[in-house]
């Protein structure tokens, strides 16, 4: 033997060693299986008549004959938030953009479009959509009857 190759075989003795001496100190080391992080809640959107429901909501959003009362708005996750037609025409409220609605991510089997964030139907006045925002992120939306009519919603912790 070469005193290179020698010394190449202490150097990986030692080498040897000390991960083994690491691993009787520090133990063995476990890696945790993949978990998939959990799914947001689902936003249940629910349509009915302002004058006959007492559901809680935490914001409104009134549409008029001008359009979106609020175009821009921050609320924290978790926020129930009621679009309300006070217009005199069909109003539609949905997520961006027009016309596959698909910018929000939660998606149901019964959707009727692109996700959950739909009233899948024209409001008529005095009608409203209620929709729970729990993903995090800026959500644009848009009266799907009436397209120019637009506005975000912007969802933080």
């Amino acid at each position: 033997m070469t005193k290179k190759t020698v010394g190449i075989l202490v150097v990986l003795g030692f080498l040897a060693l000390l991960t083994y001496l690491a691993w009787m100190r520090f133990g063995a080391i476990s890696i945790s299986p993949y978990q998939a992080p959990a799914a947001e809640p689902p936003g249940h959107g629910v349509v009915g008549n302002a004058k006959l429901d007492t559901d809680p909501y935490d914001v409104e959003i009134v549409y008029t004959n001008q359009g979106f009362s609020t175009t821009s708005i921050t609320v924290k996750q978790g926020t129930r938030i009621r679009f309300l037609n006070k217009s005199n025409e069909e109003e539609w409220p949905a997520s961006g953009i027009h016309p596959t609605h698909t910018l929000y991510p939660e998606k149901e089997s019964s959707d009727c479009l692109g996700s959950s964030f739909d009233a899948c139907q024209g409001l008529l006045s005095g009608e409203f959509f209620d929709f729970t925002f729990y993903y995090i992120g800026t959500w644009p939306f848009h009266d799907h009857l009436h397209a120019y009519n637009t506005g975000d919603i912007t969802v933080v912790q």
